[in-house]
Order: structure tokens, then C-alpha cells, then sequence
């Protein structure tokens, strides 16, 4: 299938398929990432949700402050992140596709929960956007330079 891009969680247990590009790519260095993933930061990417296709496995939706993560049930993998049911968008887990390179982050947010031993690159702005990230436009279509 022509642009998609696949991926799943640590095990195998749990397939999903993206139907488009990502975009609002972050690092977050929020507690709650940090904690939900073990790890320092996440990179997420954003999709609309009739986008991501879940082809095998289940999900276990965890209610926390007020919004939702997904892992997979079989392992923990944490894939989702959304902030409410059926919320017209996802967040996905960048590490968790089967090819992450082509999805650098466009910016860090919630530096100021950043561990102060990470090094934040500084070609990356830091913080919220001015606005929120829009969803490219299709090549056939006018488009901007992002500004994630």
C-alpha cells in the first residue's frame, strides 16, 4: 500500500498501519511521558484517527489526568496517546514504527520537566507553538514551510 507506514510494539503482539504522514512532531519531557515510557522523553507524531489502523493485538487504554494512553495489552508498549475518546486525533509513539527515521521532532515541549541531564539539540525550538500544528497539505495543493 502506497504511503502507509507500519509499525507495532515490542513483542509483535500488536500491528497498527498509518493511512498518512505524521505530523506536529515533539519531544516531550513531560513526568507523565517519562513515566508511562520509562524512558527520558517521547517523540510523538500526530494522525487523525481514521488514519491509524490497528491490524492485530489489542490496546489497554489508560485513563490518566484527564487523557488517554494506549499500550499493548500483551507487552505494555505505550503506542497512544489521545485526549479524550474519539478525540479526531492520536498522538503515536515515534519509536514504535518500523522505520521512525523520517519523523524527526520539530520541537521539545515541556522542557521544563526535562531531566537535567538530557542534552536538548538546539536547532530544535523549545515550548508550545504559537499554534497549533496544522495537518500538511497534500502536494497537489499550496503549501507553507512548517512550523512545528
Amino acid at each position: 500500500m502506497a504511503n502507509t507506514w507500519t509499525g507495532g510494539c515490542l513483542c509483535g503482539g500488536v500491528r497498527y498501519r498509518l493511512l498518512q504522514m505524521l505530523f506536529g512532531l515533539v519531544d516531550c519531557h513531560c513526568l507523565d511521558c517519562r513515566r508511562a515510557s520509562g524512558a527520558p522523553y517521547v517523540t510523538w507524531g500526530v494522525v487523525q484517527r481514521e488514519n491509524f489502523e490497528l491490524l492485530s493485538g489489542t490496546l489497554r487504554a489508560v485513563p490518566h489526568a484527564g487523557r488517554i494512553r494506549s499500550f499493548a495489552a500483551c507487552c505494555g508498549t505505550q503506542i497512544l496517546f489521545e485526549d479524550a475518546p474519539q478525540w479526531p486525533r492520536l498522538d503515536v509513539t515515534i519509536a514504535t514504527l518500523d522505520d521512525p527515521t523520517p519523523f524527526p521532532p520539530g520541537r521539545a515541549i515541556w522542557i521544563e520537566d526535562k531531566l537535567p541531564w538530557v542534552l536538548l539539540d538546539p536547532s530544535i525550538p523549545t515550548g508550545a507553538p504559537a499554534t497549533p500544528a496544522a495537518e500538511p497539505k497534500p502536494k497537489n495543493e499550496a503549501s507553507t514551510p512548517e512550523t512545528n
